[in-house]
């Protein structure tokens, strides 16, 4: 789901669109689709040159954040980066019912692996939202799909990308910090952001012989897999805003 669907997304509840952060701090700035995250504040090329991975010196302090739960760190990221600047309530549902909320969305949107990451990622230092979508996806490098991540990604592969679906697995799964989080897509969302009931929905009602028609057909006549992309994201957008909890 900045990644297009995403985006579409976690921001539906609060202002935008914007995936997996599904948590009010995505909502502020992963809002950022990966469309708009490299312009959140000018250059970006000064930004996406970096060789550590996330995780390599963050070991002590992940360790200090491992009683706390995604809820509370996204809480404190949100209000501590001053997110929301327009004068109302940063976190979604208000203050009150925030904890509420972001529990039932953690519970379904999100998978292990996006957990991780926010417990590595937000933190001050990544108030930007470039440089929070660089350490989120540099954190993938670290973490494991599920069978189901896998899934979504290899039928997506086999319906819009058939002639060349071992590229198209490896290109729609591995980050390319020299081209910064711009250049990832919803496929990569789903392959690493959802949890598995949603991948799983997603790839039985967005691949194969569910997705239109005239897309898959194109695809077929080796015609461009733009298209069939943009009918995969939409189509998981809406599976992903349909899961998005009310306030409580």
């Amino acid at each position: 789901m900045k990644r297009p669907f995403v985006l579409l997304a976690s921001c539906v509840l609060a202002a935008g669109l914007g995936l997996a952060l599904t948590l009010v701090a995505a909502c502020t700035d992963n809002g950022s689709s990966s469309n708009d995250v490299g312009s959140l504040d000018g250059s970006t090329d000064a930004r996406i040159d970096r060789a550590q991975l996330p995780g390599e010196d963050a070991a002590v302090e992940i360790d200090a954040r491992a009683d706390a739960d995604v809820c509370e760190i996204t809480r404190a990221y949100t209000l501590e980066c001053n997110i929301g600047k327009d004068g109302g309530d940063p976190l979604t549902c208000g203050a009150a019912k925030f904890e509420a909320w972001c529990a039932l969305n953690d519970k379904a949107i999100n998978s292990e692996a996006f957990r991780r990451a926010q417990a590595l990622c937000l933190v001050k230092k990544n108030c930007n939202g470039f440089d929070r979508k660089d350490c989120e996806y540099r954190s993938y490098f670290t973490a494991k799909q599920t069978n189901a991540q896998k899934q979504v990604v290899e039928a997506y592969c086999a319906t819009c990308e058939p002639t060349n679906q071992a590229a198209c697995f490896t290109k729609k799964t591995e980050y390319d910090p020299g081209k910064g989080p711009n250049s990832t897509d919803d496929v990569f969302v789903a392959a690493w952001e959802l949890n598995d009931t949603l991948d799983d929905r997603i790839r039985t009602k967005c691949t194969g012989t569910a997705l239109d028609a005239g897309v898959a057909a194109s695809i077929d006549a080796g015609g461009d897999a733009g298209p069939c992309l943009k009918a995969f994201g939409n189509c998981a957008g809406g599976i992903y805003v349909d899961a998005l909890p009310d306030c409580p």
